[in-house]
């Protein structure tokens, strides 16, 4: 009877596994050319940001219906990455002209300065704001990691990397950053001197794409492979290794209750897991184009994909209906993040903090502050809402 019973359980998984997504909730078809990203806007924002390469962000109201709301150029060539600060008040894109652009919640220009010294003169592959909203990394096929300062308005100085740059992740200390590139290793860096303080040894091909767990637990990462490493953060071990199967996994993704996570392939399949099993829950099944980016909404409902047709017109980011939550079942923000906030929430036109105030939080293993380390800036916010000025129609 038991052996009956486990051969039961054991298909009815199979089954699950074999669940597809057979379209797209929405197709947002304003767009007009290929959506190198698509974000939700953090915490009980309910705005999509995309970004396509016809140089324009796009802004649309985060929920059934999407409806655009606002849109404006924001490069001079195509878009290619966006990073938002973690109460979605500033967000960062960068672009093929070679320039990193920082907007405020009104998606007016907030200017630095252009430094000779710290500049990069390859297309921007990836942005990440530290915890704190202050510090901006930026990365590019050349291989700079610049660092910015937005509280000062200016860089602070430029780390060399090896490789080509892909994707960046935050970790629980400010000094230190999560770099994917074209090599299979992924590497912890110590920023204030850019040595390498850990790696992340898998992979056997080069890492397009990076993400950490809202709660710091785990980081998912999607290579040329095959496959996605969960790494589990308190070993720097692989965790879970899913078995994707695409030749290319270009864009990775958790939900902000970490518990789910999302893979997006070069041939346009889609694929959701259970972060803390490794099962395969969900999937779409191979598409006629490349997945560019992911994004799970607050409550885990809906997820977007940007995309790159490989023939057909039909563009636009697809909206898909996860399937794994309803109403606000899946998170709750403040809990998952498991930071501090302010008692005061910043104002959009306003610097970023004034003095900031060492945080207790201690990692054993990270390098010891020591004076002028990026982490001496702590300052948390509380979600500041999304403003909207001006509606293009």
């Amino acid at each position: 009877m038991k052996l009956i019973f486990n051969l039961f359980l054991f298909l009815s998984l199979g089954l699950q596994a074999q669940e597809l997504i057979k379209k797209p909730s929405a197709i947002l078809s304003e767009q007009t050319n290929d959506v190198s990203f698509a974000q939700f806007v953090p915490g009980k924002n309910k705005h999509l940001v995309t970004g396509t390469w016809d140089q324009k962000i796009m802004v649309y109201k985060a929920d059934s219906p999407f409806k655009l709301v606002k849109t404006f150029v924001a490069h001079a060539a195509p878009l290619t990455c966006m990073s938002f600060t973690p109460s979605g008040s500033f967000i960062a894109t960068g672009g093929k002209d070679f320039q990193v652009n920082i907007w405020d919640s009104s998606y007016n220009a907030y200017k630095i300065p252009e430094d000779p010294k710290n500049k990069h003169n390859a297309n921007i592959t990836a942005l990440q704001f530290d915890r704190t909203g202050r510090f901006l990394f930026s990365g590019c096929e050349e291989g700079k990691i610049i660092i910015w300062d937005l509280l000062n308005k200016k860089t602070i100085k430029t780390i060399p990397n090896t490789v080509a740059v892909s994707a960046f992740a935050t970790y629980t200390n400010t000094s230190s950053l999560f770099v994917a590139g074209a090599e299979p290793t992924i590497k912890l860096l110590n920023l204030s001197n850019g040595q390498v303080f850990k790696k992340l040894d898998g992979h056997k091909d080069h890492v397009n794409a990076i993400a950490i767990s809202r709660n710091y637990k785990y980081l998912i990462s999607g290579s040329n492979d095959k496959t996605a490493i969960i790494w589990d953060l308190k070993t720097f071990k692989p965790f879970k290794v899913l078995s994707v199967g695409c030749w290319k996994i270009t864009a990775v993704a958790f939900s902000d209750d970490s518990k789910y996570c999302i893979t997006g392939c070069n041939d346009g399949s889609l694929k959701i897991w259970e972060t803390e099993t490794g099962n395969l829950l969900r999937s779409v099944e191979e598409q006629n184009l490349i997945i560019n980016d992911l994004s799970f909404n607050a409550n885990g409902k809906y997820f977007a994909a940007a995309t790159t047709l490989k023939s057909e017109a039909n563009y636009g980011t697809r909206i898909y209906n996860s399937g794994l939550a309803s109403d606000n079942s899946l998170l709750k923000t403040t809990e998952s993040l498991k930071i501090s906030t302010g008692k005061n929430a910043l104002k959009d036109s306003t610097v970023l903090a004034n003095k900031a105030k060492d945080s207790k939080e201690t990692t054993d293993k990270m390098p010891k502050k020591t004076t002028g380390q990026l982490d001496s800036a702590r300052i948390y916010k509380t979600p500041i809402p999304l403003k909207i000025n001006k509606i293009n129609k």
